[in-house]
């Protein structure tokens, strides 16, 4: 059973609120971009070599990713934070690709990056919350994701459906997956934060 008091805790806060960001943009290129390259012009055969692509280098990416990870001298938070703000850059930035040489770079650089998300995540809970919180932390962690992402792909269709391009949809799943990113790069300076507030309150409590 899920025990909601580790909402308390501002680290793990800040840290679902950066999955839910990931979860909403994760699915967008999965879900449409075939339907992107198609309408930049590319064949049905191309744009199914797009997804094949994505799901190569992801799985590269999840190698590498854990393999780096494992390594006392990586900061596995750095790497995560570092590999989501790359791949919503790359994804608001993929508007821009009009041929399939382009959009290939793009399923590389996102398979890839986004490998950081799916293999890393319960490495860096342990790592910010301690192993005794991973199940616990985990589960709710899970409870936002499956959230975000029954809200990103019907929100990226609505924008299709409103603007007929796939433009809307990618700048907002970039911006979504690249916010979740860049607001990771807040936790050491909030542990730091929140250590000395409690070095000052022990203090206090002995005099």
């Amino acid at each position: 059973m899920l025990n909601f008091s580790i909402m308390h805790d501002a680290v793990f806060i800040l840290f679902a609120v950066s999955n839910f960001c990931t979860s909403i943009g994760f699915y967008v290129p999965y879900v449409f971009l075939a339907a992107q390259g198609e309408e930049q012009g590319l064949s049905t055969e191309e744009t199914s070599y797009l997804l094949a692509t994505i799901g190569i280098a992801n799985t590269i990416g999840r190698i590498i990713l854990g393999y780096l990870s494992d390594k006392p001298w990586v900061n596995r938070l750095g790497v995560y934070n570092t590999c989501l703000t790359i791949c919503g850059i790359a994804t608001a930035l993929s508007i821009f690709c009009l041929d399939f040489t382009s959009l290939m770079v793009y399923s590389v650089v996102f398979g890839f990056t986004i490998g950081a998300y799916v293999g890393l995540t319960s490495v860096i809970l342990v790592d910010l919350l301690g192993l005794d919180k991973l199940t616990n932390a985990f589960g709710l962690l899970l409870l936002f994701q499956g959230i975000a992402s029954l809200v990103g792909p019907p929100l990226a269709g609505w924008l299709y459906d409103v603007t007929k391009t796939y433009t809307p949809a990618f700048l907002m799943a970039g911006i979504t997956i690249a916010v979740s990113g860049v607001v990771l790069f807040g936790i050491p300076p909030l542990q730091r934060y929140l250590k000395r507030r409690r070095s000052s309150c022990f203090d206090s409590a002995s005099l």
